[in-house]
């Protein structure tokens, strides 16, 4: 009977984490169903996440904010913490961004970065495949044809994607996107796409 209270707590415990808010304190990461979009934003010449950058994942519909990764529990809709961005990406750091829970219907048109203080609209984005392009990014997302970080993949999110097993996140891993200091010591390298 003390074997059956003791397990019996320890779901109750589990099942209440997890709850409030679509992921309060990260804890929606742990159920997280569908697709879950992902990709780590640099400096290339630190290699270090730029702690005021942020992340749209782009439909025909809007925007979706993706959550930047922190270390601790947070309680920001803006932030996942690292633990639960982990539960489904292994490799997830600190200064990643993750979008849970991304609709299959959705047209994806691809990723914008509203770029930091004293970076350039130069990108380089590196596909998990080691597959690079160098981009000039528009000023703002954006649903019409623009230059997007992995726009190469827009349309619909399940046929692009595939379906993602029952009962397990599809991982949408956008690799690497590097965001170019305005610095004349470190030139962005040339684009090499040209964009609508």
């Amino acid at each position: 009977m003390r074997r059956m209270t003791i397990l019996g707590l320890a779901t109750l415990a589990v099942l209440l984490h997890g709850c409030g808010g679509n992921g309060a304190g990260g804890g929606a990461g742990i159920t997280a169903t569908g697709y879950v979009a992902y990709v780590r934003v640099v400096d290339p010449v630190t290699g270090q996440p730029l702690s005021t950058a942020e992340v749209h994942f782009v439909t025909d519909t809007g925007n979706l904010p993706m959550r930047r990764v922190v270390a601790g529990q947070t309680t920001d809709p803006n932030e996942i913490s690292l633990r639960f961005a982990q539960a489904i990406v292994s490799d997830a750091k600190e200064g990643d961004f993750v979008l849970l829970n991304v609709g299959e219907n959705l047209v994806f048109r691809g990723l914008w970065v509203r770029r930091p203080a004293g970076y350039t609209a130069i990108v380089r984005h590196t596909t998990p495949e080691n597959l690079k392009r160098v981009i000039q990014t528009p000023e703002s997302p954006n649903t019409l044809a623009a230059c997007l970080v992995a726009s190469n993949q827009a349309g619909v999110v399940k046929t692009v994607f595939g379906a993602p097993e029952p009962g397990k996140p599809k991982v949408l891993n956008f690799g690497v996107i590097e965001v170019f200091p305005n610095n004349p010591q470190v030139p962005p390298p040339p684009v090499d796409d040209v964009c609508p």
